[in-house]
């Protein structure tokens, strides 16, 4: 049987790799619900404007997500920390908040268009919240994907299916 990254991740299945990813998830989420909260509270005008502009334009928060992506993947990269470190938690959780700042705003560098409220953004989240919740969690939506792509077939077919028996001595 041909082995390929899609039928055989047993390397990203192993506890070390759920729980870097289980961070990633929650600093992914947990970012982009503090940006959206953020953005809201200011436009509603219960905080201050944070909007950085510097000469007239308005730097989005997800240049300060990419920026963050780009260091902590530079640091990886270069240094390549011992997973069991706070270096490597940290940096996993910075990768986390990248991603929320960045995919938060996905809808704005996808369209070119300065609209925060664009549905892509919405739709980025969940995709990559599904990503990563596919990684920890392969094994059983695999399963359960297969169970549930077999039940049609079954039931399709099902008045199709005869059983033969054969009598051994006819009597």
């Amino acid at each position: 049987m041909k082995v390929t990254p899609f039928t055989n991740l047993p390397e990203l299945q192993s506890p070390s790799n759920r729980r870097i990813t289980a961070l990633i998830i929650f600093a992914f989420l947990a970012t982009f619900a503090a940006a959206r909260l953020t953005v809201y509270l200011i436009l509603a005008g219960i905080l201050p404007n944070l909007f950085l502009v510097i000469k007239g334009v308005h730097v989005h928060h997800f240049t300060y997500g990419v920026v963050i992506l780009a260091l902590a993947g530079l640091y990886l990269l270069l240094k390549r920390p011992s997973v069991e470190t706070r270096t490597f938690t940290w940096l996993t959780f910075s990768y986390g908040i990248g991603l929320g700042l960045t995919f938060d705003e996905f809808g704005m560098w996808v369209q070119l268009q300065d609209d925060y409220w664009i549905r892509q953004s919405y739709d980025a989240i969940i995709i990559i919240t599904l990503l990563l919740l596919n990684i920890v969690y392969y094994k059983i939506v695999y399963r359960a994907l297969k169970e549930l792509l077999r039940l049609p077939f079954r039931i399709l077919f099902f008045p199709f299916r005869v059983v033969y028996h054969k009598e051994k001595n006819p009597s």
